[in-house]
């Protein structure tokens, strides 16, 4: 038998609804959970179906006017604690998300003390003693035990049911047949029910690993193709600036002591150090990309820009990391131009699902309400992050420095 997840699944339940179910009313657990979870949940629903099939006619015999048994009262009570037991079991397994060698055990158990208590009571000129009820919950026990077995030899756990049957029925076996074919009859359905299970669960299993595996693939091939195409973007970039100054240095085409020169080597400088610290924190991302670029051409206007970055979103939509990308850019751009200092802090972090950036100078700040609608924050900083989602604050006071703080995607109020 196969052991239980060393987990409780109601702790790892995604949503509130797979709770103390088998997941079916909620799509999204089941999606979220690894394959050979959804088809042990897949074969526990089926099991208790076919359980149902033979509980609810059982029940409804009880208001028949033909007397079946010899005790209406005892029947009802055998019939309610079956119900009870199968209430019990699948609310175990809805926890534990399949069947506990325990569980097994204990119906074995279950079943074959009702097949003695309710052929007992059975009156044998009702007709109904060969397929009462209790030999409908051994076929589900059959089927159980086909479930959960990991090797044909341990079909054997069969054989006790078997044993107690021939006990409970030993007055009727041999009426129609010879006794030893009546009971092959009698047991046929019951072995079969296990050997079908059986093949089902370890042929469902079996491709739910592959389906597995053929994903990790696909996941493997397109990580590294994006890893890639960051690789090469980056390739790009270093050509497109620092290898392309230093080439003009070596040939001779740009003078190493004049200002513009320094401040575009500073530029680059300052590129390659944001690479070095987004290789260290995680893998590259759009925003990551955008926000060293935004760096860089700071530090090429003179403006030295303390960096950091932590926990960024590797999933974030390209178009939302263009649009705080630029946003950044343009904020730097007016730390360069309005502030009156040459130094400001950039931060990037995501907490909860909610991406920040800010940008913050010690500078002359400004008066929000005397400013123009057509000013650059307001319309390349807040529009730009209203469009993609977001939005954009703005703190500052005359003499206080100015802070602008990116936030995506909208907080809840």
């Amino acid at each position: 038998m196969q052991p239980p997840p060393a987990r409780d699944l109601a702790e790892q339940a995604t949503g509130g609804g797979a709770r103390g179910s088998l997941g079916w009313r909620d799509p999204l657990f089941l999606a979220s959970r690894p394959s050979g979870e959804r088809v042990r949940r897949f074969v526990a629903m089926l099991l208790m179906l076919q359980r149902l099939s033979y509980l609810l006619p059982a029940c409804a015999s009880l208001l028949a006017d033909e007397a079946l048994f010899s005790g209406r009262g005892r029947n009802a009570v055998l019939l309610a604690l079956a119900l009870t037991w199968n209430v019990t079991l699948f609310h175990w397994v809805a926890r534990r998300g399949w069947f506990a060698p325990t569980a097994v055990m204990i119906d074995v158990l279950a079943t074959c003390a009702f097949m003695i208590g309710v052929t007992g009571a059975c009156l044998p000129e009702s007709g109904t003693c060969v397929t009462d009820w209790s030999s409908h919950a051994m076929l589900a026990t059959g089927a159980l035990i086909g479930a959960v077995i990991e090797r044909p030899i341990r079909f054997a756990a069969l054989l006790p049911p078997i044993v107690v049957y021939v006990i409970a029925h030993a007055d009727d076996l041999g009426q129609r047949l010879p006794p030893m074919l009546e009971l092959a009859v009698q047991i046929n359905s019951y072995v079969w029910f296990a050997i079908v299970v059986f093949f089902i669960r370890r042929y469902l299993a079996g491709q739910a690993a592959r389906l597995d595996g053929l994903a990790e693939q696909r996941l493997a091939v397109e990580t590294e193709r994006i890893a890639e195409q960051a690789r090469l973007a980056h390739y790009r970039q270093l050509h497109d600036t620092v290898l392309a100054t230093l080439t003009a240095i070596a040939r001779g085409g740009l003078d190493h002591q004049a200002e513009e020169v320094r401040r575009r080597c500073a530029a680059d400088a300052a590129y390659v150090r944001a690479l070095i610290r987004q290789d260290a924190s995680g893998a590259a991302t759009g925003l990551t990309n955008g926000l060293a670029r935004a760096v860089a051409r700071a530090t090429g206007l003179g403006l030295c820009v303390r960096y950091a970055a932590e926990a960024l979103p590797e999933d974030l939509p390209a178009d939302v990391g263009v649009a705080m990308a630029e946003a950044v850019a343009e904020a730097l751009n007016n730390v360069a131009r309005h502030s009156g200092e040459r130094e400001a802090w950039l931060t990037a972090v995501a907490v909860e699902g909610v991406v920040t950036v800010r940008v913050v100078d010690r500078g002359r700040g400004f008066d929000p309400g005397g400013v123009e609608s057509g000013y650059g924050l307001r319309s390349s900083v807040i529009g730009r992050m209203r469009e993609a989602g977001g939005d954009a604050e703005i703190i500052t006071a005359p003499g206080d420095g100015v802070c602008v703080e990116l936030r995506w995607p909208v907080r809840p109020p």
